[in-house]
């Protein structure tokens, strides 16, 4: 009797779909007004890195729409501000490049293999944990050592017996 197991892939259902296309529609407004104000007011990307003091790496992902090359959603929103002010754009209105911007989701932090597990607080306090008890092993290993007498200052003498044969 032989197992049939199903490896579909689970249906999306129309309204995430719609949501997606509704963010993705916001992303590419967001770029377009970004890339036509600056034209239309004549600023370079350089110069426009060096009047924000935004890098202009991220000033080209932006332009780009390169959204995997954007800072996290706390940095990104605060450039934005300052981009809306120096292009002279209303409020808000470049917020359509956070619409795709993946949340920071906290069960990833806490994998292991993550190389950022020790920069949380709960990697922070295992590390802690971990040093702690290895001390404590080393400190008792050490005292055992001491009550059975192995550890000695005094130099190796070596029987004059045993060297004359």
């Amino acid at each position: 009797m032989a197992l049939k197991f199903s490896f579909k892939k689970p249906l999306i259902d129309s309204s995430s779909l719609q949501d997606k296309q509704e963010q993705d529609d916001e992303f590419l407004k967001a770029i377009n007004l970004f890339t036509s104000q600056r034209e239309k007011l004549g600023i370079s990307l350089e110069e426009l890195s060096n009047k924000t003091k935004i890098s202009r790496n991220v000033l080209i992902a932006i332009e780009s729409g390169w959204e995997k090359y954007l800072p996290e959603k706390t940095y990104l929103i605060s450039m934005l501000k300052t981009l809306e002010i120096k292009l002279k754009l209303e409020t808000g209105s470049l917020n359509g490049l956070l619409s795709t911007k993946k949340a920071n989701n906290s069960l990833s932090k806490l994998k292991f293999i993550n190389i950022d597990f020790l920069n949380s607080w709960i990697g922070g306090l295992l590390y802690f944990v971990f040093m702690l008890l290895s001390i404590l092993a080393l400190n008792s290993q050490q005292k055992y050592l001491l009550k059975i007498n192995s550890i000695s200052t005094e130099p190796v003498r070596i029987n004059e017996n045993i060297i004359k044969n």
